[in-house]
């Protein structure tokens, strides 16, 4: 039990001297930082509009995929993981960069 100790600690401190340093290892031209204020589409890897996130946790434009369960009726599944999706099951996400306040759905 006295090693269990030291290994939880030592790999404790390795993540977070990884964490740290890969972080301060990016690029450092701000590009990380624009790519942060948006969301890319699942489907289109656009920009997302109006975007919706699945209950399996995946992010899409709502015309994205609003027209693919509508082209699949009978298989409403997740396009990125196979998941059961419904359009009554994702929930849309508001904020700085979102085109409107109103439901997409």
């Amino acid at each position: 039990m006295a090693s269990k100790g030291p290994t939880t600690s030592a790999s404790t401190k390795n993540s977070s001297t990884g964490g740290t340093s890969g972080s301060s290892s990016s690029n450092g031209t701000g590009d990380n930082a624009n790519q942060d204020n948006t969301f890319e589409c699942n489907i289109c890897l656009d920009t997302a509009k109006d975007a919706v996130i699945s209950l399996c946790g995946h992010l899409f434009c709502w015309p994205c995929l609003h027209q693919w369960l509508e082209t699949r009726p009978n298989r409403q599944v997740c396009p990125v993981c196979k998941a059961g999706i419904s359009r009554d099951k994702v929930i849309p996400l508001y904020g700085r960069g979102s085109t409107g306040q109103q439901d997409p759905r």
